[in-house]
């Protein structure tokens, strides 16, 4: 049955997909723990990830081809893969853009190309999220490692497009939760400037980038997922901070219903964006937490700053690349932050 939904959603587009997604929602209850050993009965031997499933790949230089599975013995640079259920299968698919639906780079339409979207180098005309399935599946990938190793935190994410990342993140939580028994709660912060950084300042492509902080509740909505400020015993509470980051991003380091961050994802173009996120958020990262950074491969002055925060606060974790964008890392001890080396404005600041 759901094997036949799926081959629909594709065959159709998007909007019979999006109703497909919340008709299938209550089928997962029929999915065996099995199909997902994550969160099912596991041998003592199996909770570190080098001993219960394959790594995730990274890539090793620009080129796509080039790139290497970590072994057991490197758990410094492995998340694990797991086979997602039916559902997440097909949100996720949603997500970055189905095939039938093209591509776009800038103002110029394309033919779908699936190793372009793979690697998020193109923008889904119709999806939800830039990121593309590594980057995609990274995130998935971080959520379950946390919830499998009793991580305690929020999962935030800074800079969100239309919420495609988050969308899936509130729903792997949802599932961990109802499906899987599940007792962590974890909130979702989504963060970003939405309509703070007006359309004209998009220029040419304002019509695509450009999101009302109410376009991304309504993709929540639309999906069946969003619940705001409303958690339950198996619905994740999403909580929205609208604004530059230079304004919301102070407030994570003194929010009291922020004791603890499980996931950073931070997708912020400037130096700093990351500045503001590293020095305002990092404390609250626990041990074992996972920090994403979308563009810090890309963006020559998102890697300054992490190559200064790192060297600045004596941090000796280092980056493992995704792919051409972006990278991430484990927290392994913790710091107290020396605020004095917080850098003058270097771009969006100014």
């Amino acid at each position: 049955m759901i094997v036949h939904l799926r081959i629909f959603a594709f065959c159709i587009g998007a909007l019979a997909s999006f109703v497909l997604i919340t008709d299938i929602i209550n089928l997962t209850a029929l999915i065996s723990v099995d199909s997902n050993p994550l969160y099912g009965p596991q041998k003592k031997d199996e909770k570190n990830p080098e001993h219960s499933g394959t790594c995730l790949s990274l890539q090793v230089s620009d080129s796509v081809d080039d790139r290497v599975t970590p072994g057991s013995d490197e758990a410094r640079k492995c998340l694990l893969y797991t086979r997602p259920t039916p559902y997440i299968d097909l949100l996720m698919k949603v997500a970055v853009g189905l095939p039938n639906q093209g591509s776009r780079t800038g103002s110029k339409t394309k033919v779908f190309n699936p190793v372009t979207r793979y690697y998020g180098n193109d923008w889904p005309p119709f999806g939800y999220t830039m990121i593309g399935n590594a980057r995609l599946e990274n995130f998935r990938a971080a959520i379950e490692e946390v919830n499998r190793n009793k991580i305690p935190g929020v999962i935030i994410e800074m800079g969100v497009w239309r919420g495609g990342a988050m969308i899936m993140a509130a729903a792997v939580m949802n599932e961990y939760k109802s499906l899987y028994g599940g007792t962590m709660g974890r909130d979702l912060y989504v963060l970003d400037a939405f309509e703070e950084i007006t359309k004209n300042q998009y220029g040419a492509n304002s019509d695509f980038l450009f999101n009302t902080e109410q376009d991304v509740r309504n993709n929540f909505e639309l999906l069946d997922i969003f619940r705001d400020n409303e958690g339950s015993n198996e619905r994740v509470a999403v909580h929205f901070r609208k604004g530059l980051f230079q304004s919301t991003v102070p407030a994570l380091a003194t929010d009291s219903n922020i004791e603890n961050i499980a996931v950073f994802r931070v997708d912020g173009n400037f130096y700093d964006s990351y500045q503001d996120a590293l020095y305002y958020g990092y404390e609250k990262i626990s041990i074992g937490g996972i920090i994403i950074f979308d563009d810090v491969m890309s963006h020559p002055a998102v890697m300054r700053c992490w190559n200064d925060f790192k060297k600045d606060q004596g941090l000796t974790e280092d980056l493992n690349r995704i792919d051409r964008h972006s990278a991430w890392f484990r927290k392994e001890a913790e710091v107290v932050l020396d605020m004095a080396k917080i850098r003058p404005p270097q771009d969006i600041n100014k």
